[in-house]
């Protein structure tokens, strides 16, 4: 009860004006009276009920407020009555106090007006503005209990949410964070491992071939680094907003082929000049496909790839890259990241992806939204 400081006021001021009554019973012009006594003994008995939310506590202040106006010798059961009514009240739905204080206010009434009960005594109005304050201040403080609830569980849904939300940013940077890491460092981790085998073949051979691939590695090398210093920039940079990624061009495209045709991929390359319709997020991910979809012919394949980029079609570009694959005759098995990645790449951007064998080989094929198309030459110039 002490937790509720109403509840526990309520208490409190009916428990005095019942000590209050009880000095008047002992002290008074009716002291000793047995009427008197059993009237503070039925407040008393109407406070503890009351402290529960009892309807019976609604029927003892009824019987008080009659007594009350009848005989006012016990002075303070008016108060007390009032006190039953205010407990009752804090904690019951509008309707139930609205009942409760008629009938209070009924009965006070009666022992006023009613010619076979009153008693010509006072004060019948006087209940009634009570009984109307019991009510109203009950049902206030329950509203804004109310309010305080609603409130606090609206904060809290809100703190829910936004802690939701950055969760989901948090987990959607992760994932780009990770793709990139996947697409860029696994290619040059191939090119690094392609030539290093080349270099440690011609190291007494030929000394300028093997020079030749220690260059390679180390230009690999560089680009790794500087991915992984962009990739790092992201993760320690202050602000919300994602970096931009870097803008990709028809020479991107063109060195990407290259390196790859240095590590012995044999490419087949079909209307690279496409390309150049992609908007420029899809463009980004097109180089990203191209080259996760050939690290994988690498690997997988039997050193020859072929990459099909269709006209724009209902303003969507077609990218196909397909390559030989014969299941359970690789020596290298991967995480199977990079198709995953592949695939959340395609999907974000509003396009459609598909992956797996087919009867020519395996088939990696991606539809992506494109722009107004633009030439090849449009675009170096």
């Amino acid at each position: 009860m002490r937790a509720d400081r109403w509840v526990f006021g309520g208490v409190l001021a009916t428990v005095a004006a019942l000590a209050v009554g009880g000095v008047a019973a002992a002290v008074g012009d009716q002291a000793g009276t047995a009427m008197l006594w059993a009237i503070l003994g039925t407040g008393a008995a109407g406070v503890a009920l009351a402290a529960r939310a009892s309807s019976l506590a609604v029927v003892i202040a009824c019987l008080l407020a009659a007594l009350e106006v009848r005989d006012t010798a016990p002075y303070g059961t008016w108060a007390v009555a009032g006190g039953l009514l205010f407990l009752f009240a804090l904690r019951r739905p509008l309707f139930d106090a609205v009942a409760a204080g008629v009938l209070i206010a009924a009965s006070a009434l009666s022992s006023t007006y009613v010619p076979w009960w009153a008693s010509g005594g006072e004060g019948a109005f006087g209940f009634v503005a009570l009984v109307v304050a019991a009510v109203g201040v009950g049902q206030w403080v329950q509203a804004q209990r109310r309010y305080v609830v609603a409130e606090v569980g609206r904060r809290r849904q809100e703190a829910e949410s936004r802690r939701q939300e950055v969760a989901r940013h948090v987990a959607e940077e992760r994932l780009r964070i990770a793709r990139e890491l996947h697409d860029s460092v696994a290619h040059h981790l191939a090119v690094v491992s392609v030539h290093t085998n080349v270099a440690r073949a011609n190291l007494t051979r030929s000394p300028q071939v093997a020079e030749r691939a220690l260059g390679d590695v180390q230009a690999a090398t560089q680009s790794v680094m500087e991915e992984l210093g962009v990739v790092l920039g992201v993760l320690r940079a202050s602000e919300s907003d994602p970096v931009p990624p870097t803008p990709v061009d028809a020479a991107m495209i063109d060195d990407l082929l290259r390196s790859f045709e240095g590590i012995g991929l044999r490419v087949r390359a079909d209307g690279l000049d496409h390309l150049l319709a992609l908007a420029p997020l899809a463009l980004t991910a097109a180089q990203r496909l191209l080259q996760e979809a050939l690290t994988n012919a690498q690997r997988y394949g039997d050193g020859a790839a072929a990459v099909v980029v269709d006209a724009p079609v209902n303003g969507y570009v077609t990218l196909s890259v397909r390559n030989a694959w014969v299941p359970g005759e690789t020596t290298s098995a991967g995480s199977g990241l990079g198709l995953v990645g592949m695939e959340e790449r395609v999907h974000l951007l509003g396009g459609t992806f598909h992956a797996g064998p087919d009867t020519d080989g395996f088939l990696v094929s991606a539809q992506l939204p494109a722009t107004a198309p633009r030439t090849l030459k449009e675009t170096r110039a």
